[in-house]
This record gives C-alpha cells, sequence and structure tokens, in this order.
C-alpha cells in the first residue's frame, strides 16, 4: 500500500486538500466543486465520510467517496486521480506505520 501512495505521489496523481466538504447534498454542488480542482474521475478519501458527500457522489460512477480506514489498493490504483484531505493522510500514515 505504502508502494502504491508513493507511486500516486510520483505521477502526481495524488492531490491534498485541507477538507473537502459540500453544503449540501446535491450532484450539481459535488460537480461544480471537482470542476473547479479539474477533476472527473477521482477517489475521494477522507477521514470521516460527510453525509452530504457521500450522497451527492453516489450518482456518479466516476467518483468515490471513501474514509481512511476503508481506503484499499485497488480503489487507489482505479481512479485517475485521487484527493485526499490531510486528515484523512495523518490517518493513513498510522495505517500504514
Amino acid at each position: 500500500m505504502q508502494c502504491i501512495v508513493s507511486e500516486l505521489i510520483r505521477q502526481e496523481r495524488l492531490i491534498l486538500v485541507d477538507e473537502f466538504k459540500l453544503d449540501n447534498h446535491k450532484t450539481k454542488s459535488l460537480i461544480e466543486k471537482l470542476n473547479q480542482l479539474s477533476l472527473q474521475d477521482v477517489l475521494i478519501v477522507s477521514d470521516q465520510v460527510d453525509e452530504n458527500l457521500y450522497l451527492a457522489a453516489r450518482n456518479l460512477h466516476t467518483v468515490d467517496v471513501v474514509d481512511a480506514d476503508a481506503v484499499d489498493p485497488v480503489s487507489l490504483i482505479g481512479y485517475e486521480k485521487v484527493l485526499v484531505t490531510v486528515s484523512a493522510l495523518k490517518k493513513l500514515e498510522g495505517l500504514l506505520a
């Protein structure tokens, strides 16, 4: 798993953000936020899955949302980009150490 994360960083496929939350559960809001970051095929990793984020992403087949505890290698390599929050990265570091 550490090798996969290192490879994502090397290929510039890992994007780190402070937080990624939505004000509502509308898919349109999520699409707008992803377009601002120029993301389409993305795995969003958060320390805790926000209900609004989960509900907005469930209609998009190129977007998935998981918490840091549920990340698996297949998910990491299955998407063009991986968007990770800082708190999720700290949790991942603890799991991989």
